[in-house]
């Protein structure tokens, strides 16, 4: 990835490193498009208004989160687009994943040639 996207996540990965935070997320995604009240968030999760505010806040100033006010209220619901990106350069530092066997290196290779056979083996190849 380039260091510009790399960069675009610093933020991102510093806010979701906090439990209270990452139990938000939790409740918001629970609520689904339509999104959930701060005040529902603060019951479910038992946290203060106050401290509450502050964590939203840097949940949406990072994109993880979108708020929309609703009347008196304000609804929060998951940036998707910005948790997939995320989800995709977490995966890029992991490399690429290969089905079935795994390669051999280089080491294993040259002791599986060099292994000694075993005459009294029945061999359909006739070794």
């Amino acid at each position: 990835m380039s260091d510009e996207a790399t960069q675009k996540q610093v933020p991102i990965l510093a806010a979701l490193a906090q439990t209270t935070r990452l139990q938000i997320l939790d409740r918001v995604a629970e609520g689904g498009a339509q999104g959930v009240s701060a005040g529902e968030i603060a019951r479910s999760i038992r946290c203060p208004a106050s401290t509450l505010s502050f964590h939203l806040k840097e949940l949406s100033r990072t994109g993880v989160l979108e708020a929309r006010p609703e009347g008196r209220f304000i609804h929060y619901s998951l940036q998707r687009p910005a948790l997939k990106e995320l989800a995709v350069y977490i995966a890029s530092l992991a490399g690429p994943v290969r089905s079935g066997r795994r390669r051999l290196a280089d080491g294993e290779r040259r002791a599986r040639k060099s292994r000694a056979t075993d005459s009294s083996q029945l061999s359909i190849f006739d070794e």
